[in-house]
């Protein structure tokens, strides 16, 4: 079954989300006038918190507008769903870091990928 990947770029991160319908069940979690963006940030940000995985200033995050790291993170994303596919009936989140010394970036100044 093809899984289709919608990208979320904020400007500390690139988030990756498989779904049926990205838009539809980002709905549920989006308050009222909030752009899809802030949404996914405002989740990504909580869920590291609450599973603490990182508790993250959000005032402390490098940002990175590259668009050649942009890029190889949406491909680094790819390959992981690529080798580690997602259950079917489940949306799932994705995370590649950018230019984020405190998480752990390689030379091309990207984190590792991470499942939500």
């Amino acid at each position: 079954m093809e899984k289709s990947i919608s990208y979320i770029n904020l400007s500390w991160a690139v988030v990756g989300i498989i779904d049926k319908d990205a838009r539809t069940s980002l709905s549920s979690m989006t308050r009222a006038h909030e752009p899809v963006r802030e949404t996914v940030e405002r989740y990504v940000l909580g869920y590291m918190g609450f599973w603490n995985i990182a508790f993250i200033r959000k005032e402390t995050l490098n940002e990175c507008h590259d668009g050649r790291i942009i890029q190889k993170a949406k491909e680094s994303i790819e390959r992981y769903v690529a080798s580690h596919p997602p259950a079917a009936t489940l949306p799932r989140f994705y995370i590649v870091f950018l230019n984020q010394p405190q998480i752990g970036c390689d030379a091309d100044s990207l984190s590792d990928v991470f499942c939500m």
